[in-house]
């Protein structure tokens, strides 16, 4: 039973986020350095989780994961509000009647712009790890229609929709390759990676959607028969939702917290494959995806850590990813690798070694080409190159 107890984790993060936001004050920053501390100590403390799928009641796995949405709309819609000077719908009125919280009172003393900071940190922390990961898992389910609905809008959560397209039909098919918008190159900062990636993901997307539904006669910009559109509208629709609970100033507060929730999509992204090469054409390996098998990363993230077995078999279900503790792994877990990435001289130190032991032992000979060209332009001093080192 505990197995299935785990799944219930990130929907209890959403609970306490949301509890902790409608106090106000300082307490908007507590779920970000909370839940922060939460994964990185108990990745580096817990033992790594090399269990093997035995799960076998699917719905009480997917449960969890299905009641993420309503609990996405509910803590974010309670930091909005906060944000806004009105009470839309008597909700606040509501909460106060029914469970004595004051969100009146909390909303007054949240009046220092650090508190605000906080609020987005938190509640962009948990649209990432909790919608996007969860909108992840089911827009790979492309032949359940609820699955994908309910999917597209965990993703509106960070205004990414059309991730739904690119990551399943494009990144799948392209990783590790230079085609690939979200597969970070050797050498490649964050910065300079997540510009590149957000803006080539989408584009790529459109293509995608677009040559698609030329060959069954239809137009790319029909929400009837685009999902690329219609994910467009549900991307606006919470614009339009922002605007109704606070306003513009809510337009804008919620852009910001979209755009930091797509950024630590973006940071994931960028250590996922970074620095790998595959030939094109060549069939997606283990040995393409960095792989962590840190405890709090796989059960907290529905798996999402055992990247390797995700994109050999990219419709599995989260609970059947095997561990496979001979792909390359990542030094530490996620949320630590997040931290990292936005120091690259420290990433840079941690990732050398790791892609020197790629090279050397998972690499075939056709891929230690490419990892030689890559390196060479990496610029990435004391990374080897089949015996010497990079200059």
């Amino acid at each position: 039973m505990s197995k299935y107890l785990k799944g219930w984790l990130m929907p209890t993060l959403f609970v306490l986020t949301t509890l902790a936001l409608m106090k106000g004050g300082w307490w908007l920053c507590v779920p970000f350095v909370a839940w922060l501390l939460l994964f990185i100590v108990g990745d580096a403390i817990l033992p790594h989780d090399l269990s093997e799928p035995s799960l076998k009641h699917p719905f009480l796995l997917n449960l969890p994961l299905y009641v993420q949405l309503p609990l996405l709309v509910v803590m974010n819609f309670v930091l909005v509000w906060m944000f806004g000077s009105g009470d839309i719908g008597g909700v606040g009125a509501l909460v106060l009647e029914h469970s004595g919280i004051d969100m009146f009172a909390a909303r007054e003393a949240t009046n220092h712009w650090g508190m605000w900071v906080g609020g987005v940190a938190s509640v962009s922390l948990i649209n990432a790890i909790g919608g996007t990961n969860t909108g992840h898992e089911l827009t790979h389910r492309t032949a359940s229609p609820f699955d994908m609905f309910m999917g597209r809008w965990m993703l509106a959560f960070t205004a990414d929709t059309s991730f739904a397209i690119e990551h399943v039909y494009g990144h799948h098919a392209s990783v590790s390759t230079p085609s690939d918008p979200a597969t970070a190159r050797r050498g490649e900062s964050y910065y300079k990676f997540t510009l590149r990636s957000t803006v080539m993901s989408y584009v790529h997307a459109y293509q995608l959607e677009r040559a698609r539904l030329a060959k069954l006669g239809k137009s790319i910009w029909n929400p009837l028969s685009s999902p690329f559109m219609r994910g467009n509208l549900e991307n606006i629709a919470l614009f339009v939702a922002a605007y109704a609970i606070a306003g513009w100033s809510g337009v804008w507060f919620w852009a910001i917290i979209a755009m930091v929730g797509k950024q630590f999509l973006e940071l994931t992204n960028y250590f996922e494959h970074y620095g790998l090469v595959r030939v094109p054409g060549q069939p997606v390996q283990p040995r393409h995806s960095w792989n962590s098998n840190h405890w709090m990363s796989s059960n907290v993230l529905y798996s999402l850590a055992r990247h390797s077995d995700h994109h050999a078999r990219a419709e599995a279900p989260y609970w059947t990813l095997h561990a496979y503790p001979n792909a390359p792994m990542l030094p530490v877990g996620y949320l630590t690798m997040i931290v990292i990435a936005l120091v690259p001289p420290l990433f840079k130190q941690m990732m050398v070694p790791a892609l020197n032991e790629w090279d050397e032992k998972q690499a075939t000979p056709e891929e230690r080409k490419l990892a030689l060209e890559a390196s060479k332009k990496s610029g990435m001093g004391g990374l080897k190159i089949l015996g010497t080192v990079a200059a």
